[in-house]
Formats: C-alpha cells, structure tokens, sequence
C-alpha cells in the first residue's frame, strides 16, 4: 500500500491574527471617526478607499453579492466625500455617508474575519498591482 504524499499548501497567519498584528481594523475605525470629528486628512481616506477597494476585489472573487453591496453604497459615499474635498478643500461627511463608511469597517472585520490568511494576502497583492497600474495610467496621462 502507497501512501498519497501530502499537498503543501502556503503558509500565512489567520486573518483574525493578520487584522490584530497589522490594527488595520484600528486604522479603519480611526479613519471613519477622523470623518465625523471632522480632523480628517488624505490619509484617512486613502485608508478607507483601500479598505473599500480591498473589500471589493475579495467580494467579487468570493461572489459575495451582500459585501459587494455595501461596497457599491460606501464606494458612493467615498467618491461624494472626494467631490466634496475637491471644491471646497476640506474632508467631511453627512449624516449617510457616516453610517456608510461605518457599515464598511463593519462589514470589512466581518468578511475578513472568516476568511483565510492566504486569501487575504492574496488579495492585498491584487491591490497593490491594482494601485500600480492607476499609478502608471495617471503618469502617463500627465506626460500626453
């Protein structure tokens, strides 16, 4: 009798572990309440867009339609707040746009909590090509 040699699969942390080394739910509930308290910068929103993109591009692989809904509604809510930054030079958000940005960081510990850490590296490494690419399409339409 033979025995079936073992598949390795990658080694990689828990999510649940990766969220509480790397306080990225901390970053994130930081960033939403520097919105409500109105001490918001570029950094905290480029947080919440990369929780939101990040959340994203996991929902759309997963095929989870509730997490890509509450992408679709936060992603609203952060391209009203990019629009609002870019006529009057301030960070701020309404009533909606708040509980919007709040169900992101909820929905982001939710999702990213059962899930693989693998998967979650994974994705993050999707992202940051993502984010090279746009990086790359902007210089180039700077140079045109």
């Amino acid at each position: 009798m033979t025995r079936r040699k073992r598949k390795p699969r990658p080694c990689a942390a828990p999510t649940m572990v990766l969220i509480q080394i790397t306080h990225l739910e901390l970053h994130e509930r930081l960033s939403v309440q520097a919105f409500v308290g109105g001490w918001a910068n570029t950094e905290h929103f480029d947080n919440l867009a990369d929780c939101h993109d990040l959340l994203n591009l996991a929902a759309a692989d997963k095929r989870d339609q509730a997490t890509l809904a509450v992408c679709d509604i936060s992603g609203i809510a952060l391209f009203n707040i990019k629009d609002r930054y870019a006529e009057t030079g301030r960070f701020g958000v309404t009533g909606e746009e708040h509980k919007a940005l709040e169900l992101l960081a909820d929905t982001s510990k939710d999702f990213w909590s059962r899930q693989a850490g693998t998967f979650f590296h994974q994705t993050y490494l999707a992202l940051k090509r993502l984010r090279a690419l746009q990086k790359e399409r902007r210089a180039q339409e700077m140079a045109a």
